[in-house]
């Protein structure tokens, strides 16, 4: 029997939506300190199919299409913002269903083919293929011990930032269930999105933590240069979290955006 479809998600403020797709181990919930810098807009943030309370949708990457298929169901118009994961997510939803009602998309540190290959310069930062697809093993037996350097990785510095630690970090990974955070690592690690940025229907704003332990800061001028309409921002002091270790200058830059492409 198919379980019943459940999206569940966080909702702040009212105004132009915005649908905040969080990353691999997050939730929902850890959009808010972005969400609170954005006054004027309505903020949604679905838990990722695996990942909290959102059920009835497969634990990676194809079920998480699908659930912002069924999210931009409605035809509201929306701008999408993807944090790592969730910028395959919507490269991937536009790619096969054309703009619908998403009027524009920003990406937050993400790389549209996290797999190394020669010619590709922005790829997981330091690692082989081969070392990234083994994590998907270690994930599976061991999730206890990578919960500690998957929270730290995520920032600039190990102590977190101010909206969201290394502490939350780490409550909020470990939480996860590890065999399906290694199924749902071992969908997306294999992703590759270029060709769908080339061609992407919708204007990209790419924001990279320019010192990002997680991603190659230079990728944001690689996607915003791909891209038909793309634009690129790095952010000082931020690294694989931008909306978290800076909120106020992230939320500053997707406003000015929104205001460009949302009618």
């Amino acid at each position: 029997m198919t379980p019943r479809r459940h999206i569940h998600a966080q909702r702040w403020g009212t105004g132009p939506r915005m649908v905040l797709l969080h990353g691999w181990t997050m939730c929902g919930a850890v959009m808010a300190p972005l969400a609170a810098a954005l006054p004027g807009f309505g903020c949604l943030a679905p838990d990722l199919p695996g990942h909290g309370a959102t059920v009835g949708y497969t634990a990676d990457l194809p079920g998480a299409v699908a659930m912002l298929g069924d999210l931009l169901a409605d035809g509201e118009p929306t701008l999408l913002v993807g944090w790592s994961l969730g910028a395959l997510i919507g490269w991937q939803w536009l790619d096969a269903h054309g703009p619908g009602p998403v009027t524009g998309m920003i990406s937050l540190d993400m790389s549209p083919r996290p797999l190394p290959e020669p010619g590709w310069d922005f790829a997981m930062s330091g690692q082989s293929a081969d070392r990234i697809r083994a994590r998907t093993d270690w994930f599976r037996d061991d999730w206890s011990a990578a919960v500690g350097p998957l929270a730290t990785g995520i920032f600039a510095t190990d102590a977190g930032a101010p909206a969201f630690g290394a502490a939350q970090a780490r409550a909020v990974i470990g939480a996860q269930d590890g065999a399906v955070m290694a199924g749902f690592w071992a969908s997306l690690i294999e992703a590759d999105c270029r060709a769908a940025v080339r061609r992407l229907p919708v204007p990209l704003l790419a924001v990279h933590g320019a010192q990002s332990r997680v991603y190659p800061p230079a990728c944001a001028d690689w996607l915003a240069g791909a891209a038909p309409h793309g634009a690129a921002l790095r952010i000082t002091g931020a690294g694989h979290a931008p909306h978290l270790e800076r909120p106020e200058e992230t939320a500053a830059a997707i406003a000015a955006f929104a205001r460009q492409v949302v009618a």
